[in-house]
């Protein structure tokens, strides 16, 4: 039996180069029997037994303490060794290992020698050491992942049939109901169903904000009456199906999206709901992407690969080119190819939460913090059985709650909000605050709510190029296919809608329909093949079979664009609500969004559409402020100021500047930010001679050591000269603070007598007549900013055609 051993892992971040991956390739290519992995932490166990099941390795276990290596043999042993990791019991009752060997962290010598170890050992090295390693010859393991189960948290103070009132429900919501009951009931998904209903319960006791929805949940409308999306699936003809059905294997998938500033909040309520070590995070890695495990190489190596390298480093093509690279080049590929991947930082899941029964500590390795995190990432814990719930911070939902939005689910139909959207006035609005979703919203120019949804289905890079964006504007689909979707002018946006035609027009049940659209976005050929002449067979009974064998093409092509209806529908109510507070009071909605992401050109300019003219900061409001036909920006969108700045300001209440100067002197406040606070405007109600302001500030600052002053004037006969000589702040001045300390020149879009047309290239991208300012970067009148393509040093009124 050929022994390899001790093995450590990339895992042991900074002390290893071996990954898992590499670890029993390499081992079966040297013929070892058996692999002895020997670390003072968990982290490797789970995905080690599983490769090892793969490559039939014997997988033996050493885990280090500060008292010496024990050995593992039964999943009893791993969650003993387990609970002592987490510091629940110190006394290990397991057989001790006696070895002292070099490390193998190196998956060949050709790495181990350019990282210049000579104490470590690569796999093969192992070799040499068969005779101490033949203590382990006679171990036999007996690791069962299959059988190391977790304890999944039982909901026990409700049930699904008795928490979902049938009163005042529909006939076809009746039936709809009974029917999802059924299916849940038969997939044994219950209790998944009702753990999520009591995150959201718990959120709402709490006053923590929940999303309308997302993702395929919002089919359902069995989760809709349990509270736990808002949109009822029946009113926009949703599939649940494409949420649940009897051929799916897994667990359903119900995201949530939670207000971001309370998203911890309320993982520290449902500790207090399910128990405080029965609810954790996820561990997760950073490791090496092609960028870093070239310039690495490159560190080690001296010098660069000039061949190209495509992503990822271990791609076929990259293999296939390997061969025909020099021996340097090779040197160089080798040393990326065993780099990239490697794990460099320890992280958390975005969203991920675990939820037990039991005590985790005594199931897994717990990284002990306010929010405990499980020490195995979620490919591991699916081996294990484990499912998460994915909790996701929204900062709309952060948005929607400074400005006071009501939510609402009908008379989503206000003719403002629908025409300014269709005008592209996009920023700030959720799904579409993209140059994207600004030219999409003009093409589109969505007239009703079922438009704005469709809007955002299509509102990625996939549609666009694929012609379906085309075929909506220019009305060119089948009449058939219009009578089937007329919401869509009969194009296939919607996954649901693959699915409804299908059994429309293919006889193919709920389920089939759902098993061809999971088939022709995976590009499954044995599969479609199948489903195709199920489908023309059935479809050219009601088309003739050219049409039907065109439109399965069209299905298959259009697949990998498109978009989960259910998705979009609950997504829209969130876009509906932004647009409609935009459009109705747009100087407080471009406040609150300045407040959170800053100010920037399409801040400006839309505003200025709306009537809101965006002011220069104010002192005297330093968390800005916010009237009909006027926004003035609070002093933190200065660059180098936080709002820690802007509430020391805030409490002063200054009425003057001489209060203001008393102040900063008082306050000891840096002179960067004084000079930015003056260039910025923010002093401009006192005294808007900025550029003498800058000169009074010095000499105030330097009034501090003014008795020092004094005294040397009378022992010495000194004192210093100072200018009184008044300077005037031109308009390039203006123009060249702003830029300075809040990035755009405002002032220049104040000056009378300018064009009101810039805001027509900046909208529409048409050539317009223009009399205005071009400065630095900038082109103004008194429409609108733009950026300029030129660099202009000075400031010079422009008058042309642009």
């Amino acid at each position: 039996m050929k022994i390899l051993g001790p093995v450590i892992t990339s895992k042991s971040i900074g002390k290893s180069y071996l990954q898992l991956r590499d670890l029993f390739s390499i081992a079966k290519r040297y013929e070892y029997n058996c692999i002895v992995l020997s670390e003072p932490h968990p982290r490797s166990w789970v995905s080690f037994i599983v490769y090892a099941q793969k490559y039939r390795i014997k997988p033996i276990i050493l885990y280090e303490t500060a008292n010496g290596k024990y050995l593992l043999q039964t999943n009893n042993d791993i969650r003993s060794a387990i609970m002592h990791y987490n510091g629940l019991g110190n006394n290990l009752r397991l057989k001790k290992i006696d070895l002292d060997l070099p490390y193998v962290k190196y998956p060949t010598d050709f790495l181990k020698d350019i990282f210049k170890d000579e104490e470590s050992l690569c796999i093969k090295d192992s070799l040499k050491y068969q005779n101490e390693l033949s203590i382990f010859s006679n171990i036999e393991t007996y690791y069962n992942i299959g059988n190391y189960r977790f304890d999944e948290y039982k909901v026990t103070d409700y049930n699904l049939t008795d928490t979902i009132s049938q009163k005042d429900l529909t006939f076809e919501e009746k039936r709809r109901l009974s029917y999802e009951l059924n299916i849940i009931k038969k997939l044994k998904v219950e209790n998944y169903i009702l753990t999520v209903k009591k995150i959201v319960d718990t959120a709402k006791k709490n006053g923590i904000s929940v999303g309308p929805g997302r993702g395929s949940a919002v089919g359902s409308f069995l989760v809709y009456k349990l509270g736990i999306t808002k949109v009822n699936p029946i009113e926009y003809d949703l599939l649940f199906e494409r949420f649940l059905n009897e051929y799916r294997h897994e667990l359903p998938d119900i995201d949530l999206d939670i207000d971001a500033e309370k998203r911890v909040d309320l993982i520290k309520a449902l500790q207090k709901e399910f128990g405080e070590n029965k609810i954790s995070q996820i561990r997760t890695y950073s490791t090496m992407k092609i960028k870093s495990a070239l310039k690495k190489a490159e560190e080690l190596l001296g010098y660069n690969l000039e061949a190209k390298i495509n992503t990822p480093i271990r791609s076929k093509e990259n293999i296939d080119k390997f061969k025909s690279l020099s021996q340097k080049e090779k040197t160089f590929f080798y040393a990326a190819y065993y780099l990239e991947g490697i794990e460099v930082a320890e992280s958390v899941h975005a969203a991920g939460l675990i939820i037990s029964q039991n005590d985790l500590r005594t199931f897994s390795p717990v990284e002990k913090k306010e929010v405990p995190i499980i020490e195995w990432e979620m490919s591991d814990l699916k081996y294990l059985g484990v499912e998460k719930f994915d909790i996701l911070a929204l900062d709309t939902l952060t948005f929607l709650k400074r400005l006071q939005i009501k939510e609402k689910y009908r008379e989503l139909n206000d003719s403002k909000t629908f025409h300014y959207l269709s005008k592209g006035l996009t920023k700030g609005i959720f799904q579409l605050d993209s140059k994207l979703g600004q030219k999409l919203a003009q093409r589109i120019k969505p007239k009703n709510f079922e438009e704005l949804i469709l809007l955002l289905a299509i509102n990625r890079p996939g549609p666009l190029e694929s012609g379906m964006i085309d075929q909506y504007v220019n009305d060119d689909s089948p009449e058939y296919l219009k009578k089937i979707f007329p919401e869509t002018k009969g194009v296939l946006v919607y996954q649901e809608q693959i699915m409804k035609i299908a059994q429309i027009l293919g006889e193919f049940s709920s389920q089939e329909s759902d098993l061809l659209r999971k088939a022709v976005s995976k590009k499954e050929k044995d599969k479609i093949t199948t489903f195709k002449n199920k489908f023309v067979t059935n479809a050219s009974k009601k088309i003739d079979e050219k049409e039907a064998t065109l439109l399965f093409s069209q299905i298959e092509n259009f697949a990998q664009y498109a978009f989960n209806k259910s998705h979009a529908v609950a997504y829209a109510h969130i876009t509906y609500w932004l647009s409609e507070k935009k459009f109705k009071d747009p100087s407080n909605f471009f406040l609150e969004y300045v407040k959170i992401k800053g100010v920037d050109v399409d801040v400006i300019n839309e505003a200025s559409v709306l009537g809101v003219k965006i002011k220069l900061p104010d002192i005297r409001y330093p968390f800005g402020l916010a009237s009909e036909t006027e926004l003035i920006l609070p002093l933190y969108i200065i660059k180098g100021i936080g709002k820690n700045v802007s509430q020391i300001f805030e409490e002063a209440k200054l009425l003057s500047l001489e209060n203001f100067f008393n102040f900063i002197i008082n306050k000891n406040i840096n002179r960067n930010i004084v000079e930015l606070i003056i260039k910025s405007g923010a002093l401009d109600y006192f005294n808007n001679n900025r550029k003498n302001l800058l000169r009074e500030t010095t000499q105030r600052v330097k009034g501090k050591v003014q008795q020092l002053e004094d005294i040397k004037s009378t022992l010495f006969g000194e004192r210093e000269q100072k200018s009184t000589k008044k300077v005037e702040t031109t308009l390039q001045d203006l123009a060249q603070y702003e830029i300075e300390s809040i990035g755009f020149p405002l002032s220049l879009m104040s000056q009378k007598g300018l064009s009101n047309t810039l805001i027509d290239k900046y909208l529409y991208r048409q050539k317009v007549y223009l009399d205005g300012y071009v400065y630095r970067d900038f082109i103004v009148d008194n429409s609108a900013m733009i950026n300029s393509k030129v660099y202009n040093k000075n400031l010079k009124r422009l008058i042309k055609y642009i």
